[in-house]
């Protein structure tokens, strides 16, 4: 009988640690979808951070993932895991992974605790998740660095309180294949209750020994393995090692859940959401022109035949939750257009949203705006707003003029808001063309568009970005 091999997906996790790939809300949970399609067992969040949207994400996650373990990443702090297991509890295959840093270097700079003081702390934590969650995991952070007798104590204690799962780790990536196999084994010798609970590893590739560490490890006993998509992270990467399982499947006895098959057309469209170039400076979460899945390049456009359940459905799949009546209102401007249009694209789609959903009373309103941008210097911009009766202003540098525009709004707000997609086109010929402009902001996770015209292309940037934050505070009452 063949060994099954269990995948733990990271990639959520470490494309949060990536500055440089700023997933958007929309993408992270396109990419848990994508995964689940795979027949990945295990999907792992990024942290339940402070910020309201790292909550709600792993909210959605968990109850729109039903066949996927859903597992999140916690500290040792009581707080994180109330938090964090509020947003998870929704979820089919709930689990708590208690990140754990075993070597002396990594629990002095994280925790700043000492050995004795970090095992009481592992006791109570691990107690706590087991009394929250029947399926718990525990994760030794640099596991291959740390002293034996030691990560022998932490996981011993871990399991008594009723862990189900222990993950080691090599933080460095510098193992050979025979050393992981050491380690294991030794592991498998000395630690009470290892025998009875899923042993697993998550090996960094910093030396290219991932793939093989993993599969002499896999052969040697270990069940889980900790991969990501393409090695993101200078992780195992899950393509690598499935392919590898697959060819060498005659002599392996090791089987799998992936479903190689459809791999490389769904390693394609995460892809797509995860190889864009990106900056984490700009407020442009997004380069002009989002990446559209293959799914949804091939969508058709909706013609005059198209009832209201057709272009709700379209509407829903652009990220957009709408009222029953904000949507009476956007197919009634729908069926205006298609007469005269006799095709609407998702572009057009969005325009109505924002231009007729959501409409309120304006609390923020442009009083004006001085941008100063050249080839030689940094885009700054000045900007002046009006909040029922109250002037506010700001001046802010940015990634071009209207990269500084909008950080400029953000000051004068105070909050930062997450931009899902930005978008200008003419709507008009000639040197005085119109400029009409798309903002789109996520918000607590719900999105809100903005839409801004006018001949001077930041001056409908600004509009627009103001037009989805009104929306934003009528709804939040928070600014």
């Amino acid at each position: 009988m063949k060994n099954k091999i269990i995948f733990s997906d990271i990639t959520l996790r470490e494309s949060e640690q990536i500055n440089a790939t700023g997933l958007s809300f929309r993408e992270k949970l396109e990419l848990a979808k994508l995964l689940e399609k795979l027949n990945v067992d295990v999907i792992e969040t990024g942290f339940v951070g402070d910020m309201h949207a790292d909550s709600v994400l792993v909210k959605t996650i968990a109850g729109t993932i039903n066949n996927s373990i859903i597992s999140v990443p916690v500290p040792l702090s009581e707080a994180t895991i109330e938090r964090s297991w509020e947003m998870l509890s929704c979820a089919q295959k709930p689990r708590l992974n208690i990140i754990v840093p075993t070597s002396t270097v990594q629990m002095e700079y994280t925790y700043q605790l000492k050995a004795d003081k970090l095992l009481k702390r592992v006791a109570d934590i691990a107690a706590k998740c087991t009394a929250l969650c029947a399926d718990v995991e525990i994760t030794a952070e640099d596991a291959s660095r740390s002293e034996r007798n030691y990560l022998m104590q932490v996981i011993s204690t871990a399991i008594q309180a009723g862990v189900k799962t222990v993950t080691l780790c090599d933080s460095t990536g510098q193992l050979l294949p025979e050393e992981a196999v050491e380690l294991i084994e030794w592991a498998k010798e000395n630690i009470a209750g290892l025998h009875d609970i899923t042993l697993g590893v998550h090996f960094k590739d910093e030396l290219g020994l991932a793939a093989s560490a993993a599969l002499a490890v896999a052969e040697a006993g270990v069940t889980q393995i900790k991969t990501t998509f393409n090695g993101l992270g200078a992780n195992l990467s899950m393509e690598q090692f499935v392919r590898m399982l697959k060819t060498r499947e005659d002599t392996l006895e090791l089987g799998f859940n992936v479903n190689h098959t459809t791999m490389q057309r769904t390693c394609k469209q995460m892809e797509a959401i995860i190889g864009m170039n990106r900056t984490s400076r700009t407020v442009f979460g997004h380069v002009l022109g989002t990446a559209e899945t293959e799914d949804n390049i091939k969508k058709e456009s909706l013609t005059a035949e198209a009832d209201l359940l057709s272009v709700r459905r379209r509407i829903e799949s652009l990220g957009y939750d709408l009222s029953d009546t904000d949507m009476e209102r956007v197919y009634s401007h729908f069926c205006r257009i298609v007469a005269k249009k006799k095709v609407v694209e998702d572009r057009d789609l969005e325009a109505m949203v924002a231009e007729t959903a959501h409409q309120v009373a304006p609390t923020y309103q442009l009083i004006n705006y001085v941008i100063n941008s050249g080839s030689s210097i940094s885009a700054t911009a000045f900007v002046r707003l009006d909040k029922q009766g109250e002037t506010l202003q700001s001046v802010s540098y940015g990634d071009g003029p209207i990269d500084a525009a909008f950080l400029a709004i953000e000051q004068v707000l105070g909050v930062h808001f997450e931009l899902e997609d930005f978008q200008i086109q003419a709507v008009t010929e000639g040197r005085e063309a119109m400029g009409d402009a798309l903002v789109k902001l996520r918000n607590n996770g719900k999105l809100y568009s903005g839409r801004g015209i006018s001949t001077d292309i930041i001056g409908a940037s600004v509009r627009a970005y103001l037009n989805a934050v009104n929306k934003i505070v009528n709804e939040e009452k928070a600014i």
